[in-house]
């Protein structure tokens, strides 16, 4: 089983700034990130690999598929 890390610490690693925390709830929420993270008591968790929707959707578009060939 993977280490999990806050919610807030995955944010820093992946974005420069970080999304508000705000932002970062409504993304668990919304389910726009991958794998979904887990709450246990009032902090969440996420998985250090985790993604937000929209970097697994563009690994998904026509245009890349076409250019892969």
């Amino acid at each position: 089983m993977a280490l999990k890390i806050s919610l807030a610490k995955w944010a820093v690693q992946q974005f420069d700034p970080p999304p508000a925390d705000r932002t970062l709830r409504l993304w668990v929420k919304a389910g726009r990130i991958i794998p979904a993270p887990i709450k246990i008591g009032k902090t969440w968790y996420v998985e250090p690999g985790a993604r937000h929707i929209a970097e697994v959707m563009a690994g998904d578009r026509l245009v890349n598929r076409l250019r892969r060939g």
